[in-house]
């Protein structure tokens, strides 16, 4: 009976809250020019100090392009980053990149990408493919506009910030009034930057063709990932005739409008919750003694104290975690202004489980989270967004149009909280209320038709980006493919598996063009796994730190402990 309301309530705030993607009328292609790029070593402050072990092959740019290609309106400074072909003699042409966001720089994941590729064994059935496209393909990132390296846009006032707590952790009408009073002051303060304009997807996407001009590739190779694949998408539509090979990893999706995405992150990351610690606990009650059925093991979330359910939420992965937290909650109510070096101190003496296992894992997770329950303390100051921050907020609103007025998203939130008691706020801001209209002219989304084929390729537990979006862009693009792997919840597929079906058919397709017969594809997938030669790369150590380089690649949907997900 919950989950039947709960359905009825999500109908209701979808159809009446947001909208479909939805194009500009009229829409005009823009004339674009080419122009210079001026190329220089990396400045330590822009990228990783791992990225100078490429030598000479990474470079940072800046180019001047229009600040609205479409009517011109003076200009703005765009950063890229290059690393060239390890095989200059055999070199194919260039990859395009982008990390995802909106909000993150390839500054930050270009080197680490081309040195994971660099490292793998030209041989191997599954990562050999990653070899040859370092050796064959520049990797070109355009550093999407206002963040570091060029043209910085942040959203700064002189007004005293506020700030509020998890939404969902904390639905009090004290608490609802202080996000209203952010959401205010966050979309004040971006439109007090006069660039607040024109940082969105359709600049970007503009951008990307100046550099593809710039560089006189014939064709726009492009690997994205999560807000990437929305980018990939509208370049598509905009410019089909210039798309090369182009896979779209973790998609959100691009025929939606931003709500949307996020409603199904919250279902997702609900559902990851019931399978990895709701049935498990209830499938072994003498365990965990937390209910007999997955709704009675959430309905013990929902008796956490708040600051509890700020630190845990949307982190759940075992019944230990939520034994933890049961159990951290209990000492809070006693004690609410106990220290962390107190807590961390008792969780290390405390047994937690008659079961040493079982113990030793409550433990592990108490001990993991106490940073999330000392936020610092909020000291009034005038309100700043760093540019990540202001990027993200600019696109969200810029993109498309915003429906719904704050009563209705203060409704639709407090519906999401309550119906998904195990999740996280982040994702869930309305800024956009106070924002006056959105600025981007999308084109229309059959133009990606023209475009040839385009591989998309998703994990099918994917928390973040549920195969659901991915399901319902491909759906409606009639050249995209589908590569579903199976079994694992990565966000961010193509290089963190050890599965060849996933491997090398991406790899495969982004060095020669070729696919499998289909449209749609599905296949076990593997997680990858550390160790030696055998398992693809010729410095193990040095693979698997990349790989959690890039694990950093991030949606506005991951938790990780600030705005952004």
């Amino acid at each position: 009976m919950k989950k039947q309301v709960t359905l009825a309530m999500w109908g209701m705030l979808l159809c009446h809250g947001t909208s479909s993607a939805q194009e500009t009328p009229n829409w005009q292609l823009p004339a674009l020019q080419a122009t210079t790029i001026t190329w220089a070593p990396c400045s330590p402050t822009l990228v990783r100090a791992s990225a100078f072990r490429l030598g000479e092959r990474l470079r940072c740019g800046t180019m001047s392009v229009p600040l609205d290609h479409h009517p011109q309106a003076g200009n703005i400074d765009v950063a890229l980053i290059r690393v060239a072909a390890s095989d200059p003699a055999h070199r194919q042409g260039a990859i395009f990149f982008n990390p995802g966001g909106p909000g993150e720089t390839p500054m930050h994941y270009l080197p680490s990408l081309a040195q994971y590729w660099d490292d793998a064994y030209a041989e191997h059935p599954v990562h050999g493919t990653k070899k040859h496209l370092s050796a064959q393909f520049d990797l070109i990132g355009v550093v999407p506009r206002g963040l570091e390296g060029g043209t910085r846009f942040t959203c700064t006032s002189d007004a005293q910030s506020t700030d509020y707590n998890d939404i969902v952790a904390d639905s009090s009408p004290a608490n609802v009034q202080r996000m209203e009073s952010y959401m205010r002051a966050t979309a004040a303060a971006c439109r007090a930057n006069p660039l607040h304009r024109f940082i969105n997807t359709e600049q970007t996407a503009y951008d990307m063709e100046v550099a593809r001009q710039s560089l006189g590739e014939p064709r726009l190779h492009y690997l994205g990932f999560s807000y990437g694949a929305w980018l990939g998408s509208w370049y598509a539509a905009t410019f089909p005739e210039r798309v090369g090979r182009m896979v779209l990893d973790s998609s959100m999706d691009w025929t939606a409008d931003w709500d949307t995405n996020v409603t199904r992150s919250k279902e997702a990351s609900q559902a990851r919750f019931d399978r990895l610690v709701g049935e498990p606990a209830a499938n072994d009650t003498d365990r965990y003694r937390l209910g007999a059925d997955v709704a009675t093991v959430v309905a013990q979330v929902e008796g956490l104290t708040f600051r509890v359910r700020q630190a845990w939420g949307g982190f759940w992965k075992t019944p230990e975690d939520l034994l933890g937290a049961l159990i951290v909650s209990d000492w809070l109510r006693v004690e609410p202004d106990i220290s962390i070096e107190t807590l961390i101190a008792r969780a290390q003496a405390y047994r937690f489980h008659h079961e040493d296992a079982v113990d030793t894992a409550i433990r592990n997770a108490v001990i993991d989270q106490p940073w999330r329950l000392f936020p610092g303390t909020h000291q009034p100051e005038p309100f700043a967004l760093d540019a990540v921050d202001s990027v993200f907020s600019a696109v969200m609103c810029n993109d498309m149009p915003y429906n719904g007025d704050t009563a209705h998203h203060q409704a639709r939130i407090a519906t999401l909280a309550r119906a998904l008691p195990t999740v996280n706020g982040l994702g869930l801001q309305y800024h956009c209320v106070y924002w006056g209209g959105s600025r981007a002219m999308r084109p229309p989304l059959s133009r990606m038709s023209a475009a040839g084929d385009i591989l998309m390729v998703h994990a099918a537990l994917d928390p973040t980006t549920p195969l659901e979006s991915a399901n319902a862009a491909f759906e409606r693009s009639a050249t995209t493919h589908l590569l579903v792997a199976e079994g694992i919840d990565e966000h961010g597929v193509f290089g963190f598996t050890d599965s060849a079906c996933i491997e090398d058919t991406v790899g495969r397709y982004l060095l020669t063009g070729i696919l499998p017969a289909g449209r749609k594809y599905r296949c076990a997938a593997t997680p990858a796994a550390h160790g030696g030669p055998e398992r693809g790369f010729t410095h193990p150590g040095r693979a698997a730190a990349l790989r959690v380089e890039l694990s950093g690649m991030r949606s506005t949907l991951i938790p990780v402990g600030g705005t952004h997900l």
